[in-house]
């Protein structure tokens, strides 16, 4: 057979090839699904199987309804070294690259979808939220850490004195500032609507990033104390309204798009 007669065939039995890998099982994940969702623009998020620094991140993203799947390291120290911070979370993207970091990776999602960030003000709102709930999350790591020990970490828990330096403020402190922020925000969004009309909102989606990740802590603190948001009806109401979403239940009960749930991190 000549040499330019053998390209059809061999072009054909190529592309059968192909079709045979795409279709077989071994190009699939566990639920069937097709491993090359990532290359066609699915976005990968990974993260370890606990309730700590992916949990925010992953509501977002289901909260979104942006096309993502999730993954717990398998290999971490290996993996460790190919992360731009040497750290978990990661999110990976077409268009960013890598991006590390939960705060950079909530801000990234907060660009792809209206609702998870909004206009000017209520994006500024996200952000305070974001930051708030950052600063506790940060007293409970350095509890953890033991880094804050003895009765400095059982006044974490009780103190309410705003008077002192901000790094030393307890939960309570946080607490009724965030709780006067609901009402100062509660009062009108930056499209005129009524978010006390609406209820359990900070802003106008109600799960913007910034709601996301301070959900994510209030159920960090909730785990360890049932009756943390006792005395505090704004912020009751807005957990107990997100925590019924339904997008929000996928993520408590299964991970969302993770291989499975996440974990308790944060004991007493």
């Amino acid at each position: 057979m000549a040499r330019s007669s053998r390209w059809p065939w061999l072009a054909l039995a190529a592309l059968g090839l192909a079709v045979a890998f795409v279709n077989s099982p071994r190009s699939r994940g566990p639920k069937g699904e097709r491993r090359s969702r990532v290359a066609r623009g699915a976005l990968k998020f990974t993260y370890f199987p606990l309730w700590a620094k992916g949990p925010a991140a992953a509501l977002a993203l289901q909260h979104s309804g942006l096309e993502w799947e999730g993954a717990f390291p398998e290999d971490w120290k290996t993996l460790k070294g190919t992360t731009p911070f040497l750290e978990l979370p990661v999110l990976e993207t077409e268009d960013a690259g890598t991006i590390g970091h939960e705060l950079a990776i909530l801000q990234y999602i907060a660009t792809k979808s209206q609702k998870m960030g909004g206009a000017v003000r209520e994006m500024a709102i996200s952000s305070q939220l974001m930051c708030e709930a950052e600063d506790i999350y940060q007293k409970l790591a350095k509890i953890k850490q033991g880094l804050i020990t003895g009765e400095e970490a059982a006044g974490f828990w009780t103190d309410e004195n705003d008077q002192i330096h901000n790094r030393n403020f307890g939960l309570k402190v946080y607490l009724r500032l965030l709780e006067a922020f609901y009402s100062k925000c509660a009062k009108e969004s930056g499209d005129g609507v009524k978010l006390d009309a609406l209820g359990g909102r900070f802003t106008s989606s109600g799960v913007s990033v910034g709601e996301c990740k301070l959900f994510s802590t209030l159920h960090a603190l909730k785990l360890m104390k049932e009756d943390v948001l006792s005395g505090y009806p704004n912020l009751s109401n807005f957990y107990e309204r997100f925590a019924k979403e339904e997008a929000t239940q996928s993520v408590l009960k299964d991970g969302g798009q993770m291989p499975g749930a996440f974990g308790q991190y944060f004991q007493l």
